[in-house]
């Protein structure tokens, strides 16, 4: 479909309506005047031949407004200047009178034919228009659901690849299979966690890292704050890379898990204290999260035999995936860890 031609010339300062439009009129109807005067001693008897095409050009660009002004103004410019008597309005002969009533009825009719045409076009434009806005919305909404669509298999396969993973750890590190199954649970709670806050967040934002630590917390119903057996030090809104957040809540969940079954958040004594803050990486100068986990009034059990799920992904997994910088220790009074990891330039 092609967008419907203009039938006339659009000018601005002469569009139906304005000053402008009935001022064209005016001129239209002047040198119509001045042009008729000019041939009067050549032809008689077509009185009003410069004056018809004047009103049409008139209705053509300024609309049925300035047409119909034109056409009262030419009625009365030939009335005065060309029909007898002349520089009066009074029509003397019938034959001049009845032209001019032939006149005024068939520009008239004319006049709002080219009106209803001149509508008839712009409302068609306007149509046009609307219909090419929304075919570019939707062009665009298709482009965007494309992307989802493809995001949303990425995800998928990433997730699938990751719960296969988990089970497979959570296999080797579990001594019967009620054993395997609860930890296995809590897992994948975990992830479901982290899905649901980057599904709240797909609108640009970005998971922050208090958002994170605080989900898992109160998931596990831990009591932050004074009195509390856990002490919160940062600041608000650090966001996250979104590729990140997925393996970061696994290792907050397997410190947190940790603390609950064996160290500061089981013991009588034991104390968790969890600060962190945003700095510039001294070797690339990019934001990174630099997080200190650190536990003390512990008294640690022996040493286990293997290394933990949570371990792994702290000394091997965000290292080689995140490029992060990581340090785990079990010290005399409980675990300290450290983490540095890269986070968004984006600002919230």
């Amino acid at each position: 479909m092609q967008r419907p031609r203009l039938i006339y010339i659009d000018v601005p300062a002469l569009r139906p309506g304005t000053i402008g439009a009935y001022a064209f009129a005016f001129i239209c109807v002047g040198v119509a005047t001045a042009l008729r005067l000019a041939i009067h001693p050549y032809v008689e008897g077509i009185q009003y031949v410069t004056f018809f095409p004047a009103v049409i050009i008139t209705t053509l660009v300024s609309g049925l407004g300035a047409g119909l002004f034109g056409l009262v103004l030419s009625v009365g410019a030939c009335a005065f200047f060309v029909l007898t008597p002349r520089f009066s309005f009074y029509i003397e002969n019938l034959s001049d009178l009845l032209t001019t009533l032939l006149f005024i009825l068939v520009t008239f009719s004319i006049v709002i034919l080219i009106a209803g045409m001149r509508f008839a076009i712009e409302r068609c434009r306007e149509l046009y228009d609307k219909l090419e806005q929304h075919e570019a919305a939707l062009r665009e909404r298709e482009e965007r659901l494309a992307v989802v669509v493809a995001e949303l298999q990425h995800r998928t396969r990433n997730l699938i690849s990751v719960v296969g993973t988990i089970a497979d750890n959570t296999l080797r590190t579990s001594n019967t299979f009620d054993d395997f199954k609860v930890r296995y649970h809590d897992r994948l709670d975990v992830l479901g966690r982290v899905q649901g806050l980057l599904f709240r967040k797909n609108d640009g934002g970005r998971v922050t890292f208090d958002e994170l630590i605080e989900t898992e917390l109160s998931a596990q119903s831990i009591l932050v704050g004074v009195g509390g057996p856990v002490t919160l030090d940062g600041p608000k809104d650090i966001p996250l890379l979104s590729g990140t957040v997925q393996t970061f809540a696994m290792v907050l969940h397997e410190l947190v898990t940790n603390a609950v079954k064996y160290g500061a958040l089981k013991q009588p004594n034991g104390h968790l204290t969890i600060r962190w803050r945003q700095e510039a990486s001294a070797e690339s100068g990019k934001p990174c999260l630099h997080l200190d986990w650190k536990e003390s009034g512990v008294e640690m059990p022996p040493f286990p035999q293997h290394t933990g799920q949570g371990r792994e992904l702290i000394e091997k997994a965000l290292p080689y995936q995140f490029d992060a910088q990581t340090t785990f220790a079990m010290e005399p009074d409980g675990v300290h860890c450290t983490i540095s990891l890269p986070v968004s330039e984006d600002d919230l």
